[in-house]
């Protein structure tokens, strides 16, 4: 039987190498479906293993990004793990159009769903957990669909439905699937931790805790539950909570902060000493040698609010210098910059400190801030020196109107004892009467018209240059106000330029501005009696009746309006106006900006440039430009309404634009040391492989 078998194996495999094999369909077809099962298995096994792999590089990346407190870089997905995402994408789709009806379509759906989210695709990524829920409502897939489905209305900002569909998550699943329901919790404790309502997250923060199983998540949530209660000031709890990290499985970066600030816990509670003992300690450790730089910057932190400001300038400086280029040096600059500018007011010195810190670490926590004030402390310093150049000119240009006058009167005296009749030879040779009426001959000297035209050219120069000068130096007082108003919050100082302005420019046109200023903060920031504000109003009405500010005073005091001249500012205004309901941006532009540059003074100027700014941003969608004219807003009308409209505007995009610099510069460094690996592996001595081999000769 054995032989027969084996004779009969033998024919047949004669028969297929001999060409004779003869076509039976039934074997094609089982042929083919074992051919597309293998291919189906591989397809599903090399997208699983690119979407695990990708994943993996995502979680550990982000466990380290979230490891660090304060973070101002966006997290970004590594770009290794963007491509093995994609290519899961495509193929996991062939399964979906292919194999419809096999048993890993729903593992296949919640895969492309999860990819899409990491991309940040939110759309398509929603689009397919949707799709998941609808053909498979009772998988596992489809539980954990909805938690993804969640963090993407989450960062598409659709809070209600989030929370919502997060809440109701954690609802239903927190018996059958702890983990999800914990994952839940955490995302909701993270919203509303980004959102300051720090009860709330505590709330979701500890349900979390009592689900999750992940020993590393665990202390990270802990670390978040300790800020909830530092953020608030409770700082005896923030304390414990910090210590508490150590309980579950932090990584090392994570450890070293939860144990600095529970150090700044200690030492926000007034217990210095034993705060500056404990981090004397870190310091001694020598596993925190990466870390020094952040020690002691709080050592630093720690001396000045203890009281010893010299030994914290001292230490602050010692970690510009020993840590240059880092974040720790670059808050320390600002810490420098803050204490010059708020205990020992040196504006000259906190320009400086701050202009470092807006350059020392780009990424750092503190750039955005410092550039704002960085802006506002060089502006105080172009004001200072404009006000100091334009008294000298003015002066100047006095003595030398006075200089003038004085050789022109020398002159005219030295001229006065010259002969002033000139008499001919013919005439000293008469010794004759003279005939009545008759003068003589050049008795009278000649007016010198040109000469009296350039004295009174010279006159109105003088005065247009003092008028010019004037007003200048009136612009940048009133200019000072502001920045004291509006930028620095020091509504004294902001109150001692206007009252400047009034009491020694009392008939400029910025005077009704800087008295109804006045009244402005006295009603809202600095509430006086309604009898001095009633009284400011009432001044600008009496003295500037023409003034725009007079209206507005009128209004307010609930007085008659008056009937006036149509003002040329608001004609253009209108104008513009008109030319924007019809669409007309270009023009409407054009008119709003020669309000600006004919009226600067006017009320509506500051109007106009917004109108600009507005049109930029909602019609033609410059943003560019748009931020341009904001920015001028802020700095030529602090005071203004306007100012306060767009500055977090500019705020918010100025941010924006370092993130994504920040995201470009990471990619980029990313795209460096991928390029150095693959070129290292070009340039590594590969082993010879056997057929390389040459045959030795006989």
């Amino acid at each position: 039987m054995k032989k027969s078998i084996s004779n009969s194996v033998l024919i047949l495999i004669s028969l297929i190498f001999s060409g004779c094999f003869i076509y039976n369909p039934s074997a094609e077809f089982v042929s083919q479906r074992y051919t597309n099962a293998i291919s189906y298995f591989n397809t599903f096994y090399n997208a699983q293993r690119l979407f695990s792999e990708a994943e993996d590089a995502v979680i550990a990346a982000e466990k380290e990004y979230r490891e660090i407190p304060n973070q101002t870089r966006p997290f970004v997905v590594p770009a290794a793990a963007r491509s093995k995402f994609t290519s899961s994408i495509e193929k996991n789709s062939k399964i979906l159009s292919f194999y419809p009806d096999s048993k890993w379509v729903d593992d296949a759906l919640l895969m492309i769903g999860k990819a899409y989210y990491y991309i940040e695709d939110d759309v398509r990524a929603q689009r397919k957990f949707f799709e998941l829920s609808a053909k498979y409502p009772g998988s596992d897939q489809a539980v954990e669909g909805q938690l993804w489905l969640g963090r993407s209305l989450l960062r598409q900002k659709q809070f209600d439905q989030a929370v919502s569909l997060l809440e109701s998550l954690i609802e239903k699943t927190g018996t059958e699937y702890p983990e999800i329901a914990g994952a839940a919790a955490h995302e909701l404790g993270r919203y509303y931790f980004s959102q300051k309502d720090y009860e709330r997250s505590l709330k979701y923060y500890r349900l979390a805790m009592e689900s999750v199983r992940d020993g590393s998540l665990l202390a990270l949530i802990q670390f978040q539950i300790a800020q909830c209660y530092d953020l608030q000031g409770q700082f005896e709890s923030a304390e414990q909570a910090y210590a508490n990290v150590s309980d579950h499985d932090p990584g090392y970066t994570l450890l070293f902060n939860a144990t600095l600030y529970r150090v700044k816990a200690i030492a926000a509670q007034r217990r210095f000493d034993e705060a500056l003992e404990s981090l004397n300690d870190m310091l001694n450790d020598t596993k925190n040698s990466d870390f020094y730089g952040s020690v002691h910057f709080e050592i630093a932190n720690t001396l000045m609010a203890k009281g010893v400001p010299q030994e914290a300038i001292q230490k602050y400086i010692y970690v510009d210098t020993a840590f240059a280029r880092t974040d720790v040096a670059a808050r320390s600059y600002f810490a420098l910059g803050q204490y010059f500018e708020t205990v020992v007011p040196q504006y000259d010195s906190a320009r400086v400190y701050y202009n470092k810190a807006r350059s020392e670490f780009p990424s750092s926590v503190i750039t955005a801030e410092a550039v704002v004030k960085s802006d506002i402390f060089n502006k105080y310093d172009l004001l200072r020196k404009d006000l100091i150049r334009f008294d000298s000119l003015l002066a100047y240009t006095i003595r030398k109107k006075s200089s003038d006058d004085s050789l022109a009167a020398a002159t005219a005296d030295s001229l006065k004892n010259t002969d002033t009749v000139a008499v001919s030879p013919q005439a000293k040779k008469t010794t004759g009467p003279v005939k009545k009426n008759t003068a003589l001959r050049d008795s009278i000297p000649p007016i010198d018209s040109s000469a009296i035209k350039a004295q009174l050219q010279r006159e109105q120069t003088f005065r247009q240059m003092t008028d010019s000068l004037q007003r200048s130096i009136v612009r940048t007082k009133f200019e000072f106000g502001g920045l004291f108003f509006v930028e620095l919050l020091k509504v004294d100082s902001a109150l001692y330029w206007f009252h400047e302005v009034i009491q020694k420019h009392p008939k400029s046109d910025f005077t009704p501005r800087a008295l109804f200023t006045i009244a402005e903060i006295y009603r809202s920031l600095d509430p006086k009696p309604q009898q001095v504000r009633d009284s400011l109003y009432g001044r600008i009405i009496a003295e500037f009746p023409k003034s725009p500010y007079a209206q507005e005073s009128r209004e307010i005091l609930g007085l008659p309006l008056i009937e006036a001249e149509k003002d040329p500012a608001v004609e253009l205004f209108e104008q513009g106006e008109r030319l924007s309901e019809e669409n007309k941006f270009e023009q409407a532009i054009a008119a709003f900006r020669n309000v600006y540059a004919q009226y600067s003074a006017s009320p509506i100027a500051a109007k106009a440039l917004y109108t600009i700014g507005w049109h930029y941003e909602n019609s033609l969608h410059n943003t560019d430009s748009a931020l341009a004219v904001y920015k001028r807003i802020i700095v030529q009308y602090p005071a203004t309404q306007f100012a306060v409209k767009v500055r977090p505007k500019v705020s918010e995009y100025e941010s924006e634009m370092k993130r994504l610099e920040a995201e470009k510069l990471q990619l980029i460094e990313e795209q460096k040391k991928k390029e150095l690996l693959e070129k290292e592996q070009r340039e590594k001595p590969q082993p010879l492989q056997p057929d390389s081999l040459s045959t030795p000769q006989r």
